[in-house]
């Protein structure tokens, strides 16, 4: 019995044993769960950090990047990079410019600036981390969009414009009507070469070409905006300064012969020559490259052809209307005035004394069927009761010539030789005066040319201007019905920046 009894106790050895493995084997499993999972929400908490800090960054970029529009226009912004270890991000930034007129983005050349001025831009920053991450690696995109706002705006329109060059003489003043208006000149395809005594009470913006003060007492009291170069021969100025705002040179030297004196600051992408001071109140910068300077381009002359749609409210007349209409305040036909009748040297009217009356409803005279144009041989006077319009072939004054309110009233006066005479001209040979409240326009595609002293209000485009003597202008902004005219309200200094929108994209 007691051996039967030892043999079946034995039979039970080793249960505790393989109970206690099987137990280990559990908790190695169970351990590798968790070192799994644990791994894994390590990995997933990694990435949630980085694509939060990828998204801070990229938002960080876009406000660097509005920051940075503040004083330029780039077309190309360099990457940036945000913080360290595992959370370093690297943010690359695209830009694309918009005007108001198109959707299709402005041409801007890889570190250029746009070809044109833009009215707003959308920035899109795409953040990624430098390390790479268990699994995807994330990637985050902010889309941002902003309203931009030249920072020094300027007049309407230019005062003066010149598709070619400005030859101006001693003695010319240009000052805008309203004192808180610029009168901007704009000479889209040559050079500025100031005359002595030359004031500009605006700015001066030369896209294609250079400006040249050749004399102490050249003056402008706005911005100038050069191409190709600027250059101070004039004799050592005094203590005010030749330019009363910012100077900028996009590709060309700033060449200081004599003393210079700006109010703002001096920007130049190429040297500073000469051997005399260049003094800015604001700051003084050279060498930046043409690059990093907001262009302006030549626009090309402004297209102002006879066009009666435009003019919707004006009553339509021709020469003949304007001989019936002179005619009948003289009870002696003038001498000239078959000539007038037959299109030849209109205006031709020798012994008129006293103003010509025109209509008091708004009109327009077509005297384009007039070969000859319009010419004053003997001068007379016209007394506008309401707004006037010549479209002429040509333009001549002769005589002297005034045109005035005859009721008092402020009216406009548009001399305009179309765009389709190609050189079709207007010559001021004798004085031309415009009395206030009557504001002009002056157009021709050809030469405008004053050769004597005028007074004029209002403002002046053409293929190519020359004041020859000293004359004073006032500029208002008179503008033409149904015609984009040249505006100089652009900055070379960065943008009033608004941000109108911002979200993910991806």
């Amino acid at each position: 019995m007691i051996h039967t009894r030892l043999t079946r106790s034995h039979g039970d050895d080793g249960v505790a044993l393989v109970a206690a493995m099987g137990v280990a084997l559990i908790g190695i499993l169970v351990a590798s769960l968790v070192i799994a999972q644990t791994i894994t929400a390590s990995n997933d908490s990694g990435r949630d950090r980085l694509r939060t800090t990828e998204i801070h960054s990229a938002e960080a970029a876009i406000d660097a990047t509005m920051a940075q529009l503040e004083t330029e226009s780039p077309c190309t912004i360099d990457p940036q990079n945000f913080g360290n270890g595992t959370q370093a991000t690297d943010v690359t930034i695209d830009i694309q410019y918009f005007n108001p007129a198109s959707t299709t983005p402005i041409a801007c050349p890889v570190g250029g600036t746009p070809a044109a001025s833009p009215n707003r831009a959308t920035v899109r920053a795409t953040s990624v981390g430098e390390r790479d991450s268990v699994g995807l690696n994330p990637e985050r995109t902010l889309e941002a969009s902003l309203a931009l706002e030249p920072r020094n705006g300027l007049s309407a329109d230019a005062a003066i414009f010149s598709a070619a060059k400005i030859t101006v003489g001693a003695g010319f003043t240009l000052s805008p009507q309203l004192l808180d208006q610029d009168a901007d000149v704009w000479v889209d395809g040559g050079d500025w070469d100031c005359g002595a005594g030359t004031t500009i009470n605006g700015s001066l913006i030369v896209p294609d070409g250079a400006v040249n003060f050749n004399n102490a007492k050249c003056h402008v009291g706005g911005d100038v905006w050069a191409q190709n170069g600027f250059t101070n021969s004039g004799g050592e100025a005094d203590a005010t300064y030749a330019v009363d705002r910012n100077l900028t040179v996009r590709s060309g030297n700033l060449d200081a012969g004599a003393v210079l004196n700006v109010g703002g600051d001096i920007l130049v992408g190429g040297s500073k020559l000469g051997s005399k001071t260049a003094t800015a109140v604001g700051s003084s910068k050279y060498n930046v490259g043409a690059y990093a300077i907001s262009n302006r381009v030549p626009v090309g002359m402004p297209v102002i052809n006879y066009t009666p749609s435009d003019w919707a409210g004006f009553a339509i007349s021709d020469q003949n209307n304007l001989a019936n209409l002179i005619g009948s305040q003289y009870t002696v036909n003038p001498a000239g005035m078959t000539k007038l009748e037959n299109c030849e040297y209109l205006g031709n009217i020798k012994t008129i004394s006293g103003a010509v009356q025109l209509p008091s409803t708004d009109t327009l005279y077509n005297l384009q069927g007039c070969s000859g144009g319009f010419q004053s041989n003997q001068g007379f006077e016209f007394a506008l009761n309401a707004d006037t319009v010549f479209f002429v072939n040509d333009f001549a004054s002769k005589g002297t010539m005034r045109f005035f309110s005859g009721d008092g009233q402020p009216h406009k006066l548009w001399v305009i030789v179309p765009y389709s005479t190609s050189t079709g001209s207007i010559t001021m040979q004798i004085p031309i005066t415009i009395n206030p409240p009557i504001e002009s326009f002056w157009y021709a595609p050809g030469t405008v040319t004053v050769q004597t002293a005028s007074s004029l209000i209002g403002q002046v485009y053409g293929g190519d201007v020359t004041i020859q003597t000293a004359s004073d202008f006032v500029f208002t902004n008179v503008g033409v019905p149904g015609v984009d005219l040249v505006s100089a309200a652009q900055s070379s200094s960065g943008f009033v920046v608004e941000l109108l929108s911002k979200r993910e994209v991806s």
